[in-house]
């Protein structure tokens, strides 16, 4: 039981952690939104706050996709929650959260694939030395307007294959009752009644 409290405290950390970024992100979106319509009013437009707004927006979503599942927000669920008996609604619970993990793993395994660290290391990381032998080209990719590094904007695929993975272990062990359920993990349903 230690061990599915250590998960719990983990999850409700990372929990705080997404909401934070979640936030950031959110108003990084507004922001550049609002600074380029500002500009377009005088005919100006400001591709790189284009871009990074896309960027954002797509951080926004992955960051976004882990907090709900870790308040199990699924509108479907919502819904299947209010006609099925409580025999059955224990067991997709428990099947929902098991796939969830599963895909979880699955992503981390092929971020870990993707971004190939090992093959990395072991051509010095020579960056030219590892796509030849590789044929991967994640690390000299740039985006098209700002030039920076894709790879840093894709460093949200580990993360959330991580936080995922952690907030689904967490879910399952609630649903096996290891750990009492939480009332409302994510912070998210703070409004409602």
């Amino acid at each position: 039981m230690t061990l599915a409290r250590g998960l719990r405290r983990l999850s409700d950390g990372l929990v705080v952690l997404e909401r934070l970024l979640l936030m950031a992100l959110i108003g990084a979106v507004a922001t550049l939104v609002v600074l380029n319509v500002s500009f377009r009013a005088f005919r100006v437009t400001l591709a790189w706050a284009d871009e990074l707004a896309i960027l954002s927006m797509t951080l926004t979503a992955f960051v976004g996709a882990s907090l709900m599942l870790r308040a199990r927000s699924d509108p479907a669920m919502k819904i299947l929650h209010e006609v099925a008996p409580p025999a059955l609604l224990r067991t997709l619970r428990i099947a929902a959260s098991a796939l969830s993990l599963v895909f979880g793993l699955l992503l981390a395994w092929l971020c870990w694939r993707w971004f190939d660290l090992a093959g990395l290391a072991s051509a010095g990381f020579d960056i030219g030395a590892f796509e030849m032998r590789q044929f991967n080209f994640l690390y000299t990719e740039v985006t098209p307007v700002l030039g920076l590094p894709s790879w840093w904007f894709y460093l949200v695929m580990p993360w959330f294959a991580l936080t995922l993975s952690i907030h689904a272990l967490t879910n399952l062990a609630e649903d096996l009752g290891l750990l009492a359920p939480a009332a409302n993990p994510s912070g998210l349903n703070s409004g409602e009644g």
